[in-house]
């Protein structure tokens, strides 16, 4: 999938953050970021456990309130928008999912129609719609399986496709990856990354630095609160940055078949267990 050409964008941005903050329990979660993301564009949130990337993802979904700052979605505050008009605006898929009562997958997948249906009941278009993200996340074949009994990976799955039937055109994505295998994390990044193509956007919070490498046209570094870093990946996965943020020696090399930077770790066991 070819990636944004920066320089052409031109129009307002899809969704930004204006120096957002975000305080609870006397902590200081979110410090003063500052974040614009473009139509046509992948942007990839990094940063070690407790940087603030999931409170900064549910700020930016309206999750919560920020304790300073705004978030601004398609150039109108996000506090202003109900939840309906957010809800065709951007999808959300949150870290934990969390479905106990007897739902089967496709009744999973169709609540992402409800932005769309407002009280009514869905038509064959619905299904459609509901099916063909089913079927990009090879999750067609589950459709009648109850949701609870599907395996963490498959969950994923799911939810994916829930948001993929929302048609949503700005996807927020938290750890989308961390429950997948191999190739289903290549597919739901690629899948990603195809809503970008077609005009929309999406965040996705990470921790594989090489997949938001190979996926990104750019990439945002939290550390403690912060956004430390943002630019393309050459720009901002720096060995002595890294190792400063993450604590960790590392090494940045190009990959041998893409040119993007490769992530390359060598820890000293005896440090980190000292």
């Amino acid at each position: 999938m070819p990636r944004l050409d920066l320089g052409d964008c031109v129009s307002a941005p899809i969704i930004e953050a204006c120096a957002l903050s975000y305080h609870t329990d006397g902590r200081c979660l979110i410090d003063g970021v500052s974040l614009a993301v473009n139509a046509g564009e992948v942007v990839a949130i990094v940063g070690p456990n407790g940087a603030g990337k999931s409170t900064l993802l549910g700020l930016l979904a309206g999750d919560l309130q920020p304790t300073a700052g705004q978030v601004m979605l398609n150039g109108v505050p996000l506090a202003r928008l109900p939840a309906s008009a957010q809800a065709l605006q951007r999808a959300v898929l949150r870290q934990r999912i969390s479905v106990t009562f007897p739902f089967t997958t496709f009744e999973v997948v169709m609540m992402g129609r409800a932005p769309h249906l407002r009280g009514r009941a869905e038509g064959q278009a619905d299904i459609a719609i509901v099916q063909e993200a089913l079927a990009h996340t090879e999750m067609l074949p589950f459709a009648r399986r109850l949701f609870p009994t599907l395996s963490g990976g498959e969950q994923t799955r799911a939810s994916i496709a829930r948001i993929l039937a929302q048609q949503a055109p700005l996807l927020l994505l938290d750890e989308p990856t961390a429950a997948l295998d191999l190739r289903h994390q290549h597919a739901a990044l690629c899948l990603a990354r195809a809503t970008a193509h077609k005009g929309g956007a999406a965040i996705i919070v990470l921790h594989d630095l090489n997949l938001a490498a190979a996926y990104a046209d750019r990439i945002g570094l939290l550390h403690q609160g912060r956004l430390v870093a943002i630019g393309v990946p050459w720009e901002v996965l720096r060995a002595e940055v890294l190792s400063d943020v993450y604590g960790i020696p590392v090494t940045v090399c190009p990959h041998p078949h893409t040119g993007v930077p490769l992530l390359l770790t060598f820890p000293d066991h005896q440090s980190l267990l000292a």
